[in-house]
């Protein structure tokens, strides 16, 4: 049979020498020809085509048919990689016939689930189950311990697909067992992306966060970048899920940028989906549709069916949004179509509470509740309990509407209860530990220094008492030992107690960089922060104009040091108005004004740090320009109003804002001119008699959700009146 080795460059350069050495046996040279194609059938495929062709030539003439049936594996995943699924099955059933003739078994076992994964990359999910299971029963027959991880592996994946997480979970536990006992790391760190995304579904965000860091650990060094993309796909859909919808947008832009590196269609096309649900939570429709419409195009070019089901549910979505009904019917039931065509379970739960809320919307409440009810019972049957909380809410509007308080009462008891039992991740408050850490430890020391200092009292007391002849003898030797050993104890214990000192400056100083030092004051007093209700706060947001297009042009170092260029200076310009950053996030930056009490800006702070951070910008553009670099240009848009604020974040602090004013402040900015600031009618008529601005009224422009809104730029009065 052919042998498997790790393909180092030492080693290829030793099996194209036997390859080449035409005084030695065709099942040797063909050996060594076999384990090279293998290792290219990924990387280079076309090479790796020709070689299975040259393979399959020679095994013919010497009657070699293990390496026939290798070479019509190869040929057959060839296929594969290219979606001829049809044509690969081909290959496979042929490699299958000559493996059984010579009851080739542990080859029989990786065969069946290579044709297993065919049939499931054709929806085709009853062929897929059964030839994973023939694999895997065929592993545990000849005791093949790798094969049967991989064969648990692949159902694993099967049920993943099926919707049905419980199952899915146990198979890649399982796998997971082998792994560790045949101390298999790379496949031991698959399993950890794997079992993370089961938790995902199942609301356990905690232990997905911690099983996409022990992959992280293990890769520290990014060997595998296609899979740093898929977990950073992960982590942008767990901050999706807590509605923070900035950071999972920048997370999946990372997922992105690493898939179109490595030409990944199936990544480009689930980026672009999930880059789209950000963009519809943040109420920009059109951009969003335009991240659905390019999924949908590349989804349908590589049959991926699956993606094309999702992305017409989103864009049946945005016309319900719209009020176009009709339209949103239409999509929801050629998501439906899709879905059915190929068996996509995991969806349906989705497809079906959406029709449910169409049916809502169009006061037809019996039949929404009857798609909502098969909604829950799908997603009750995977134990999808995120889409068991959307049915569950569905059904609640519908009982309500329909005047069965009973069952209305029912369902919405269930919707809390399952969204309690969420399992949210703890914020763990990082600085506050350390800090607390440090007072425990400077507390012990100083404990540990009055022991000390009443140890050395009592042994100079007990050596008074012994006789003069042993205190000059040995008392004198024994107490300058004692003191000496006291001495440095105690010299060690100020070393430290200084060094903790300059530990606790260094957190206060992060905490004051973090937080507002009112809020800093009250965590470190109460070891908490109360959020607090702001009356009148102008939130500024800006944003990037086509970011993700200039980006390309770009390294990464050069991203981010252009990136953190801009911010620098924002930073700077904030600052030297008094306005609170609030966050970072990609390529947005957003502040606030009047949060601070005293407060240290005004809605004209606020303003006047808009323009200078454009001003910045122009100047920067015009620099960069004249060297022939890629140059950003910005929307910026502030809008003034309530708001709440606090701390929140997971394993970190984070002071954030929230509100209607954070919204509107974000449809300014979305709603805006490159190289212009753009303001709300509120904060205008805050400000419009301030002579040092000029404002240009822009009339009503659409914002989502807010109906037509009246927006104006504002800009600097060079010459105000006297």
């Amino acid at each position: 049979m052919v042998q498997s080795i790790s393909l180092s460059a030492q080693n290829v350069d030793s099996l194209w020498g036997i390859w080449n050495d035409q005084q030695l046996e065709d099942s040797s040279r063909l050996n060594a020809l076999c384990i090279i194609t293998t290792g290219l059938v990924e990387d280079l495929p076309d090479s790796a085509n020709v070689l299975a062709d040259i393979i399959l030539e020679m095994a013919n003439k010497s009657d070699l048919n293990e390496f026939k049936a290798k070479a019509l594996q190869i040929k057959g995943q060839y296929f594969q990689n290219i979606y001829e699924y049809e044509k690969a099955l081909k290959y496979y059933q042929s490699s299958l016939s000559i493996l059984e003739d010579i009851q080739a078994k542990p080859e029989m076992a990786i065969l069946f689930d290579k044709i297993g994964t065919n049939y499931l990359k054709q929806y085709a999910y009853q062929e897929a189950q059964e030839y994973y299971q023939k694999g895997l029963t065929m592993s545990m027959e000849i005791g093949n311990s790798t094969g049967i991880a991989e064969g648990n592996t692949s159902l694993g994946v099967y049920y993943y697909y099926q919707g049905d997480f419980t199952n899915s979970l146990d198979h890649f536990q399982l796998a997971m067992e082998i792994y560790m006992e045949l101390e298999k790391k790379e496949e031991i760190a698959d399993m950890y992306t794997r079992i993370g995304a089961i938790y995902y579904h199942q609301g356990h965000y905690t232990k997905a966060i911690q099983y996409i860091n022990k992959y992280f650990e293990y890769d520290k060094e990014g060997k595998n970048m296609v899979k740093h993309a898929e977990l950073y796909t992960n982590l942008g859909a767990i901050y999706f899920q807590q509605q923070d919808y900035l950071k999972a947008k920048e997370f999946y832009k990372k997922g992105l940028t690493i898939d179109s590196t490595f030409n990944d269609q199936r990544g480009i096309a689930i980026g672009n989906y999930n880059i789209g649900e950000c963009f519809l939570e943040l109420n920009n429709l059109p951009i969003s549709l335009e991240y659905f419409r390019k999924c949908i195009s590349i989804s349908q070019e590589y049959k991926e069916k699956d993606l094309i089901a999702d992305c017409y549910l989103k864009i049946g979505l945005i016309y319900q949004i719209q009020g176009e009904y009709t339209e949103a019917g239409k999509y929801y039931q050629e998501s439906l179509n899709a879905a059915n065509d190929i068996g996509y379970n995991s969806i349906l739960s989705s497809i079906y509470t959406y029709q449910g809320n169409l049916f809502n919307i169009l006061s037809d409440h019996q039949k929404a509740a009857n798609y909502c009810l098969d909604g829950l019972k799908l997603s009750n049957e995977s134990g999808d309990i995120i889409q068991q909380i959307s049915a569950c809410k569905c059904l609640y509007k519908s009982y309500k509407a329909l005047g069965n308080a009973a069952k209305a009462l029912e369902y919405h008891e269930i919707f809390l209860a399952l969204s309690d039992s969420l399992h949210k991740d703890e914020a763990i408050r990082q600085l506050q530990q350390l800090e607390f850490d440090q007072q425990v430890l400077a507390d012990s020391l100083i404990m540990e220094e009055e022991k000390l200092i009443a140890e050395f009292a009592s042994q100079r007391e007990i050596s008074k008492q012994k006789s003069r002849k042993n205190i000059f003898m040995f008392g004198g030797i024994g107490i300058l030992v004692l003191a000496i050993g006291l001495y440095s104890r105690l010299s060690y214990i100020k070393k430290s107690r200084t060094i903790i000192q300059k530990e606790k400056d260094i957190s206060e100083n992060l905490l004051l960089n973090i937080l507002p030092s009112e809020v800093a004051e009250e965590l470190k007093l109460k070891g908490e922060s109360i959020a607090r209700n702001f009356e009148s706060v102008s939130v500024l947001f800006s944003d990037f104009k086509g970011f993700t297009n200039i980006s390309e042009n770009l390294n990464a170092q050069e991203l981010v040091a252009e990136i953190n260029t801009c911010f620098k200076a924002f930073d700077e310009i904030i600052t030297s108005y008094g306005i609170e950053k609030i966050k970072t996030i990609g390529d947005a930056y957003m502040a606030a004004g009047g949060l601070n009490a005293p407060k240290t800006s005004t809605i004209r702070d606020v303003l006047l740090a808009g323009l200078d951070m454009q001003s910045f910008m122009e100047a920067r553009k015009l620099e960069l320009q004249n060297s022939n670099k890629p140059f950003f240009e910005m929307r910026l848009g502030i809008h003034t109003g309530q708001v709440v604020a606090g701390i929140v974040g997971v394993k970190k602090f984070q002071y954030d804002i929230w509100g209607d004013t954070v919204n509107i402040a974000h449809s300014m900015e979305s709603s805006g001119d490159v190289g212009k600031v753009n303001i709300s009618e509120n904060t205008y008529n805050l400000i419009k008699e301030d002579p040092d601005f000029i404002f240009e009224s822009r009339g009503k422009i659409q914002a989502k959700n807010k109906g037509d809104l009246e927006m104006y730029f504002v800009e600097r009065n060079n010459s105000p009146e006297l």
